[in-house]
């Protein structure tokens, strides 16, 4: 009965990593499509006319529509290829979960399965300080927003560093563990 168990369990991990690679493969392929759709036909360009050009022509009752037509012009290309650069970095966090499940089915180590969590964990959270840095650098944060953003990075980057001193932990205890089978391996 304990080996039918362990069976299913090998297969179902295995479905899960096939289920887990189908999604990064989608993940990958339909985020190449929309961005070269959107880059290739994009919305021209945006026009955005600040409040201070807009606010005096509605106070002298004009519709905003009267703000000077040479209002600010913004660019779509780089939120589009912010939001492709967060697809990407979302497959690679789906592989580095397959990796995950892989290492699970060969090892059958928890310390190997929790080192490959560690650096899903890792991945993780740079991909959040980067596309937080973008967006902040495309929206030009300030004031309240900045704060939070900045408060937020601050704590990811702690998290960062409670990762890697899990990773160096766990290296730790291997090489301790390697070294005592060595010593208590008897020589022929």
């Amino acid at each position: 009965m304990v080996s039918l168990l362990e069976i299913g369990d090998g297969l179902t991990h295995v479905l899960v990593a096939v289920l887990l690679l189908l999604l990064a493969l989608g993940i990958l392929v339909s985020s190449t499509i929309t961005f070269v759709k959107d880059v290739a036909s994009p919305p021209a360009t945006t026009h955005v006319a600040s409040e201070a050009k807009v606010a005096p022509a509605v106070s002298e009752g004009k519709p905003a529509e009267a703000a000077p037509a040479h209002a600010e012009v913004k660019s779509a290309f780089p939120q589009l290829a912010l939001l492709y650069l967060s697809d990407l970095l979302l497959g690679v966090i789906v592989l580095e979960l397959l990796s995950t499940i892989l290492t699970y089915i060969h090892a059958r180590s928890l310390e190997a399965t929790i080192k490959d969590f560690l650096i899903v964990g890792l991945i993780s959270s740079v991909r959040k300080i980067l596309l937080i840095g973008a967006q902040s650098s495309l929206n030009m944060s300030t004031g309240d927003e900045f704060i939070k953003e900045a408060f937020g990075t601050v704590i990811s980057i702690l998290g960062i560093i409670l990762l890697i001193g899990g990773l160096l932990l766990l290296d730790r205890r291997a090489k301790a563990v390697a070294r005592t089978e060595i010593v208590e391996t008897p020589s022929p």
